[in-house]
């Protein structure tokens, strides 16, 4: 049986802004009858590193914590700390981050929590049947929620070619030991002809797995690489890339594998928003956000991460790239995150969370028209 999906055009005119259509969506996709009055009900979002500008606005947001609020639920914003070096790697330094970009009760209504503590270690583990692994490191204020509000900025990722709502459930709910299982396939190479020296990697690498080879050509240590990827997203001239395409399909296996640990024991009280605006190249966790890569597409709604993330994925497909933007030279029904990412093909995610029961890929859009 087909998903039903639900989705809003990015069009406005006044009277009518995103902010309305929001909550349309949350009519439309019944957010209020999966909740009841005393539920803790996380609403699990990125709240951008500080220097990206892309993700999703707390504004937005907020529309959905005050639908919350009205079935008597307590709603709390969430996200996990980073396996990276960066702006989130910790709880002091997430909040600060979290509340520069408007993610606190002023701004967006309800309080921010770092989902698994001050340093990452906060988690429980949670049986997986049906995969590779046999347990998730979840984080503990998300498993302990009632309810998940998954609210995604739909885009591109440099690993796991697109990220959406299986991605903001598997890594984003993962703990950092959990992010760290998830990547311990990744390992990756230095294309030394084309190194610059510029130091960036050695800089930002959290495991001091980098250094110079006497030619000053960046190296990297793979028994002391934890295969966060940082060096992948500082590298200024791309020449850091993954060994094997391999590895970004075991991220991706192990990434579904988590998202099923993410909603375990949470039948029924799971809803996930795909945000198809800024379309970014990669993703948000990024100090910096590039040209969107197509024109703002809209905001989708689904009790299936599945069927979203794929409903989603086909609306960049289907669209033109963006003029002036990483893949402006493709036309409609190119797929532009294989173009970004060619060694990760983002369907792996997919079809493996198919196989997990977390949803299908036979979906069916219902759209909102408001305008």
């Amino acid at each position: 049986m087909a998903s039903k999906v639900f989705f809003t055009n990015a069009r406005t005119k006044p009277g009518v802004s995103l902010l309305d259509k929001m909550d349309a969506l949350c009519e439309a996709s019944d957010l209020k009858g999966m909740l009841s009055k005393g539920d803790f009900a996380a609403i699990k979002l990125h709240v951008g590193e500080p220097g990206n500008l892309s993700f999703v606005a707390p504004q937005l947001v907020r529309r959905v914590v005050e639908k919350v609020k009205r079935t008597g639920a307590a709603p709390f914003l969430t996200d996990t700390n980073t396996l990276y070096s960066g702006q989130r790697n910790d709880a002091v330094k997430h909040h600060l981050s979290a509340s520069l970009h408007g993610f606190n009760i002023e701004t967006a209504g309800a309080p921010f929590i770092v989902g698994d503590g001050l340093t990452g270690s906060d988690y429980v583990s949670v049986p997986i049947e049906g995969g590779q692994l046999k347990e998730a490191k979840i984080a503990s204020s998300i498993y302990n929620a009632t309810a998940l509000i998954s609210i995604a900025h739909f885009k591109g990722h440099i690993s796991a070619g697109i990220g959406g709502s299986l991605k903001n459930l598997g890594m984003g709910c993962a703990s950092r030991a959990g992010k760290l299982v998830q990547h311990s396939d990744v390992r990756p190479v230095v294309k030394q002809e084309n190194c610059l020296g510029c130091g960036k990697c050695i800089q930002h690498c959290p495991a001091s797995a980098i250094s110079f080879t006497d030619e000053k050509k960046a190296q990297i240590d793979p028994s002391a690489c934890i295969g966060c990827g940082d060096c992948l997203a500082m590298c200024p001239v791309r020449t850091i890339r993954n060994k094997w395409a391999a590895s970004t399909s075991a991220l991706q296996r192990k990434m579904a594998e988590y998202a099923a640990g993410a909603v375990y024991g949470k039948a029924g009280k799971v809803l996930f928003f795909n945000v198809i605006l800024n379309v970014s190249p990669q993703c948000d966790c990024f100090a910096n956000n590039d040209v969107p890569i197509v024109p703002d597409i809209g905001i989708m709604a689904s009790k299936d991460p599945v069927a979203i993330d794929f409903a989603a994925a086909e609306k960049v497909l289907a669209a033109e790239g963006a003029p002036g933007s990483a893949v402006g030279h493709m036309c409609c029904g190119a797929d532009k995150f294989r173009e970004l990412t060619p060694d990760s093909d983002w369907k792996v995610q997919l079809s493996h969370a198919v196989k997990m029961g977390l949803g299908t890929m036979d979906y069916e859009i219902e759209e909102i028209l408001m305008v």
